[in-house]
């Protein structure tokens, strides 16, 4: 999937498009003179974002929800590739029963990157799906506690080892996992050419209209305001 030459007809899908790093993927694929495909929960989101990017006759937006099976087959349709961008940005539960977390946070995780899925590969066009996950799901240490010289894939936290430890955040972390590991399963067993991202904790410029949760964290030890994003609304998605 080449995103380095411009134009040619085509088209990408960005899922998540008014999020921070989906705003600036969008941008940056109209910039470089692709035909884009964008979704939302609130397509309106997208649309204020809109005057920030050139080429948005080159631009569809579209309302899609992780959670509805069949929502994102018109958004897929005809694009090359899909980067997968909009997640759930779920940081607490309520209850750490294993009912609870397997009804609540495990089986959503599945279903929404399943749904997904599922309009990619009978959408007949999509060539590659490029998966987002976070850095929060790799570990810099062997088993034994020594750390590593290098990070890479095989340094993935053991979903075991969240459930575990259920560290700040972990609800997120698990819903990643779970997510990556549904991605990459389905994947395989279809022959999709599915890779994964792993973006450290994102900071910079921001087209969005409010802060990005994870430029309020890295500001908390100067703004002196507990942004952890443990106490972040936890139906808020990107």
């Amino acid at each position: 999937m080449d995103v380095q030459n411009n134009g040619g007809g085509i088209c990408y899908c960005v899922t998540g498009g008014n999020g921070y790093i989906g705003s600036w993927l969008v941008k940056s694929l109209l910039e470089k003179g692709y035909l884009v495909h964008t979704t939302a929960r609130d397509p309106e989101k997208i649309s204020r974002l809109a005057s920030l990017w050139s080429g948005k006759e080159r631009l569809k937006i579209f309302r899609a929800d992780l959670q509805d099976e069949g929502s994102f087959d018109e958004a897929v349709k005809g694009c090359h590739g899909v980067f997968h961008v909009a997640a759930s940005m779920e940081f607490n539960v309520s209850s750490t029963k294993d009912s609870y977390i397997r009804s609540n946070v495990i089986e959503p995780a599945t279903n929404r990157t399943l749904n997904l899925l599922k309009a990619c590969s009978n959408s007949g066009s999509v060539e590659r799906i490029v998966f987002t996950s976070s850095i929060s799901t790799t570990t810099s240490k062997h088993n034994d506690g020594r750390w590593r010289a290098t990070v890479d894939e095989s340094c993935q936290t053991p979903i075991p080892h969240v459930l575990d430890n259920k560290a700040s955040g972990w609800v997120y972390v698990l819903s990643k996992l779970i997510s990556e590991e549904t991605a990459f399963q389905y994947a395989n067993e279809r022959g999709i050419d599915l890779v994964s991202v792993i973006p450290t904790t994102v900071a910079g410029p921001f087209l969005t209209p409010t802060v990005p949760a994870s430029v309020r964290v890295l500001l908390s030890p100067i703004t002196g305001h507990n942004h952890n994003p443990t106490i972040l609304n936890s139906s808020t998605v990107f």
